[in-house]
């Protein structure tokens, strides 16, 4: 062998490593295309962001665009369903923001089960302004805090 095939052996070598590792970059991406375009179509909306949308119409309708909202709901503290109702709650209903509790004007009440709404607006001090249905109820304070 003399020394100038070596360069160019070299070359070729480092030019087929290249190619190799955006072959196996190019797959990659397909592949995972593929797996994350089937997992959506089984799994569009777990969380049911979307419906919130139809869900919170009144309230967002009814309140101030600069309000911000107490929070209420029925949900575990804490808990992955609860994060979810009030991260999908404060998407729908930006720019209004949400704070937790009940110290503020408007509060909204976003529960997950079915109950005597308007009673538990009063044992908060709250005034049940409309149930929108589907445990979607707006609440307001006699005077503003």
């Amino acid at each position: 062998m003399s020394r100038n095939s070596e360069p160019m052996q070299s070359r070729a070598a480092v030019l087929a490593g290249v190619a190799a590792t955006a072959a196996l970059c190019l797959w990659g991406a397909l592949e995972t295309y593929g797996f994350e375009r089937a997992y959506q179509q089984q799994n569009r909306d777990p969380y049911m962001v979307e419906a919130q949308f139809a869900r919170l119409a009144g309230i967002a309708a009814t309140v101030p665009e600069n309000a911000v909202m107490g929070y209420l709901t029925d949900a575990q503290d804490g808990s992955a369903g609860a994060s979810a109702m009030l991260a999908g709650a404060q998407y729908v209903l930006a720019p209004r923001l949400l704070a937790r509790g009940t110290g503020h004007e408007w509060v909204l009440g976003n529960f997950a089960r079915p109950g005597d709404f308007a009673a538990v607006g009063r044992s908060h001090g709250l005034e049940l302004q409309q149930d929108f249905g589907n445990g979607a109820v707006l609440y307001r304070h006699e005077a503003p805090r």
